[in-house]
């Protein structure tokens, strides 16, 4: 009974320092199981993910991007939403890089480009891992790995189309509600190019931002009866 005492105090104790909810149960052989809860929960909260980032793809057009996600996570690893991002800033970011004047310079011969004005779509993803681990041999950090794909429309050369996209991403989590959120995102858009004619253009982009999930804290629930 004094052993079964002291592995439920130290059962206690551990949950508190840990900052979870954990929970403590015996099965059958005398044992005392303690269960911590997973800390961050995305089922039934929305998650919005405001992004920047820059083209990676194309070496004679650099475009910069400002835009983001608002999703609604079904479970823990299903979710829909919808992404926008903005592309056009009127000449004062990105452009044909030196590349493209050198391609000019070398075959006399002026590179296509398609650049993109805005991107609006809908997404669904999935979330095919999520864990822990530990930093520096001090501080716990939690983060989600997901995939997704959707369609919408596409504006480019003034002219608004068609598009899919499919993306890639990792979210690092601070607290509850708040983390950091890297994306590696590629819309695919048929364009009629002047002089090669309708040909398929994918756009990849590299970007940072952060996931805020709300409501911003949230509580566990049990079956009735669990010890």
């Amino acid at each position: 009974m004094q052993r079964r005492n002291v592995a439920l105090a130290v059962a206690a104790l551990a949950s508190v320092v840990a900052g979870a909810e954990a929970s403590a149960q015996e099965i059958p052989d005398g044992t005392i199981t303690v269960i911590q809860p997973k800390p961050v929960l995305r089922r039934h909260r929305v998650s919005l993910t405001p992004r920047v980032g820059t083209t990676i793809n194309d070496a004679v057009l650099r475009q910069w991007t400002v835009g983001g996600s608002l999703s609604l996570n079904i479970s823990e690893r299903l979710f829909i939403g919808g992404t926008f991002e903005a592309f056009d800033f009127g000449g004062a970011l990105g452009g044909t890089t030196g590349a493209y004047e050198d391609v000019i310079e070398t075959t006399a011969a002026v590179p296509e480009v398609a650049p993109l004005e805005w991107y609006g779509g809908l997404d669904v993803g999935f979330v095919p891992l999520y864990g822990k681990f530990v930093l520096f041999n001090k501080a716990i950090g939690y983060f989600d790995l997901y995939v997704s794909a959707g369609a919408g429309a596409v504006s480019s050369a003034g002219e608004t189309h068609g598009g899919g996209a499919v993306a890639a991403g990792a979210n690092l989590y601070f607290n509850r509600w708040l983390g950091v959120n890297t994306e590696f995102r590629d819309r695919l858009t048929i364009e009629d190019l002047p002089v090669g004619g309708r040909s398929l253009t994918n756009t990849v982009t590299g970007t940072v931002g952060l996931v805020i999930l709300m409501p911003f804290n949230f509580r566990y629930t049990y079956d009735e009866g669990a010890q």
